[in-house]
């Protein structure tokens, strides 16, 4: 569900973004997002973040902060199509991330899906790119990279702290985390015409903190489905689910932002959708690579007995007998637990069989 909401998200916002600055709009959508995710998490979690975890916050607000703001200026520059074909590399980025970092381990059949990904990320980005007409197609397509990367890293830095809170609250606090570096970034895009007149090349004169009409829709459906709705359902499935496996729905993405662009360019819209040209289709290699990626997953999912590994520590812990392995428990079946105890502090000494917790 939430991959679909990101897929409509990407031609929505691309009509939102049309003459109006991009980083407005994404600043617009957090900083009513983030409060909104808060009151949230906060009414039904009734727990504030630690001030000794306020570091870790700000390291996932970072990484929401990177893949929003790179996703709503590559959209601006390039084709929303082929923002949303981007999308299915995060899940590869995520399993390459999980092997390195030694959570998941390296297969074959993952070797081989993060190849064949990887091959076909490069032949959107390189094919029928020309300097002298696709200047800003390319720019789009190395945004859309970053803009991937970011979701993947926030995937894998979110899941430690999820040892001490439940997902909405780690959703709300990043996300306020990311609309005070998106506040950052607005005032010196706006305050640096170099940056701002390559961002928005067909904003008037004068409308760097104007929002245009055109854009309200744009801007509902971003904080309430993209950001509230999407990142809700996201980070919740991260909770239960393998890393790798988090964003294995992404193929959702591009096959939805097709669709809803044909229905639109059929129906007369007016703004600036198009269809994709023929590097739309390095999205196959992208679905090949995933697909392989899935099935190894599953297959591991199977030796477990059906369970599924929950991280808790990004750094590794010395075992019995001296050997270096992640911080993990077996949790047994699939969905939301029917008790779940999260730490409201934590000692300062770190101790985390002395840490006190509370059950909710």
């Amino acid at each position: 569900l939430s991959q679909l909401f990101f897929g409509g998200g990407a031609v929505v916002g691309k009509l939102g973004v049309e003459k109006f600055n991009p980083i407005l709009f994404a600043l617009i959508r957090e900083g009513c997002a983030g409060p909104i995710l808060c009151i949230i998490a906060f009414s039904k979690d009734r727990i504030l973040p630690n001030p000794k975890h306020l570091w870790w916050f700000a390291v996932t607000g970072l990484f929401i902060f990177a893949n929003q703001l790179c996703f709503i200026v590559g959209i601006k520059l390039s084709n929303a199509v082929v923002g949303s074909a981007w999308q299915p590399s995060q899940s590869i980025m995520v399993a390459a991330i999980a092997i390195a970092i030694g959570w998941e381990k390296a297969t074959c059949f993952k070797g081989w899906g993060i190849l064949i990904s990887f091959c076909g990320a490069i032949f959107i980005v390189v094919y029928g790119a020309h300097a002298e007409s696709g200047s800003s197609e390319l720019a789009g397509n190395i945004l859309y990279f970053l803009n991937c990367l970011g979701t993947a890293l926030y995937v894998i830095t979110a899941k430690p702290i999820f040892k001490y809170y439940p997902a909405t609250s780690v959703t709300g606090w990043s996300y306020i985390m990311g609309s005070l570096m998106m506040l950052v970034a607005c005032l010196v895009s706006n305050n640096t015409p170099a940056i701002y007149d390559f961002v928005c090349d067909d904003c008037p004169p004068g409308s760097k903190w104007k929002v245009p009409n055109s854009a309200i829709f744009a801007l509902l459906y971003w904080i309430f489905l993209n950001s509230v709705g999407a990142y809700l359902l996201m980070t919740w499935g991260n909770k239960y689910a393998d890393a790798s496996m988090v964003l294995a729905y992404t193929p959702l993405q591009p096959a939805t932002s097709a669709f809803l662009s044909f229905l639109l360019i059929e129906a007369g819209a007016k703004g600036n959708l198009e269809m994709p040209g023929l590097n739309i289709l390095g999205v196959i290699g992208i679905f090949i690579g995933l697909s392989f990626v899935i099935y190894d997953n599953r297959k591991q999912e199977r030796a477990r007995g059906g369970r599924y590994l929950e991280v808790h520590s990004m750094l590794p812990e010395d075992d019995e007998k001296g050997a270096i392995d992640p911080d993990v428990d077996i949790i047994e079946g699939f969905g939301q637990p029917s008790e779940a105890s999260y730490d409201a502090t934590i000692d300062d000494d770190d101790d985390v069989d002395d840490r006190t917790t509370r059950t909710l």
